[in-house]
């Protein structure tokens, strides 16, 4: 083996082993806490949630052919969560709760996100309830970083 070729080897060995070392990654830094800023922004997720939840409500449900009941009512009850989790965001904000005490309701928050966007990939939504979901998506965006350095904003969902 060359000598060339063993340091590639070696080269490459090496940037294995710290790839799998545990230590830690460079890390994005969290946007700089700004309490009322924060709070502006849950209070417009709340106005966004609540403008979905009563657009996806009107939405007329799927016909049992359609296969989508299901994942409409799963939807539906997701809407309701994420309503839910936004207006307990906005009102420990309201109380001048700080990151800490209300880091645990933006990681719920986002697990109904993440769940909602998954079962919206395969249900059948009206114009007006994507512009509703937008609006939640755009609030989100500039709320996450806050509490998530290194997450990458909400695209639409793609179906």
């Amino acid at each position: 083996m060359s000598s060339a070729r063993r340091i590639l080897t070696a080269a490459s060995a090496l940037a294995l082993a710290s790839a799998f070392s545990g230590a830690p990654a460079a890390r994005a830094e969290l946007a700089k806490w700004d309490q009322a800023k924060v709070a502006a922004l849950a209070t417009q997720l709340v106005a966004a949630t609540d403008a979905l939840n009563d657009t996806f409500y009107k939405q007329p449900p799927p016909s049992v052919a359609s296969m989508q009941s299901r994942d409409y009512y799963r939807l539906k009850q997701q809407v309701r969560h994420l309503r839910s989790e936004a207006r307990e965001l906005s009102a420990s904000l309201g109380k001048n709760a700080g990151f800490d005490e209300t880091l645990p309701i933006y990681d719920d928050l986002m697990q109904v996100v993440r769940l909602a966007r998954e079962t919206a990939r395969g249900t059948f939504t009206t114009q007006d309830v994507i512009e509703k979901a937008t609006a939640v998506r755009l609030v989100l965006n500039q709320l996450t970083p806050y509490y998530d350095a290194d997450a990458v904003p909400l695209e639409p969902v793609s179906r």
